[in-house]
């Protein structure tokens, strides 16, 4: 009776693992690479990357971030006064 509990238990354990391999004639495995890289290169490759920089230059910076969370609810006076403590 306990081997066939622990079968079972083994057999549960193993079924994701089992599911990763590539027995079927669909996606391969994990781990496993896809295919070759194309040899030759892309003809539109350099549209795309250009059109990618001109779109890169279009994004303003960031602001730095403000470490008050509290700022936008303070009026301009209370934001300049400093406390006594």
């Amino acid at each position: 009776m306990r081997s066939i509990v622990a079968g079972a238990i083994l057999l549960v354990l193993t079924g994701p693992a089992l599911s990763q391999l590539s027995t079927s004639g669909g996606r391969p495995g994990l781990g496993f690479p896809l295919g070759d890289k194309p040899s030759e290169p892309d003809p539109l490759r350099e549209q795309h990357d250009e059109a990618y920089k001109s779109a890169i230059e279009k994004i303003p910076p960031k602001q730095p971030k403000s470490s008050d969370p509290w700022s936008g609810v303070r009026s301009k006076t209370t934001q300049d006064q400093k406390t006594g403590r």
